[in-house]
């Protein structure tokens, strides 16, 4: 009978390597589609745009890529408020809030904000090159 240790750690080796490059290559996607978010992204003050990150996770089972953003109002930007929300899904009656300082200081009403979906554009532009750099032709 013979040795197969060779062989198994030649493998073991080769699939750390394969999964290494994929993980690369999600990096590399991820960056393409953060980059083109960040130029996409709407700008006030610019805290949206310079808080759009990526990162790539990988476990025993998936190497996962997501880019986002933390702020808290990301989502309401993105996905719209009001009568403007996506699906259908916001406040129906408008709304007043106050601003306490800045350029738009002052009491004011809304039926909100229309959706600028910075992230699902970028996804959607940069597809055909997501599809090259994650089949290795970077």
């Amino acid at each position: 009978m013979s040795d197969n240790a060779g062989f198994e750690s030649s493998m073991d080796a080769a699939m750390l390597e394969i999964i290494a490059d994929v993980g690369r290559n999600m990096k590399t996607a991820c960056y393409v589609v953060e980059a083109e978010a960040k130029k996409n992204c709407p700008v006030d003050q610019g805290l949206l745009r310079a808080s759009i990150t990526s990162e790539v996770d990988i476990s025993a089972s998936e190497i996962v890529g997501m880019i986002g953003s933390t702020l808290e109002y990301a989502p309401y930007v993105h996905e719209g408020t009001g009568i403007y929300a996506k699906d259908g899904n916001g406040r129906k009656t408008p709304w007043g809030y106050t601003v306490m300082a800045g350029k738009y200081k002052g009491f004011h009403w809304t039926r909100g904000q229309r959706p600028q979906p910075f992230l699902e554009d970028a996804k959607l532009s940069k597809k055909s090159s997501i599809e090259r750099i994650l089949g290795g032709k970077s």
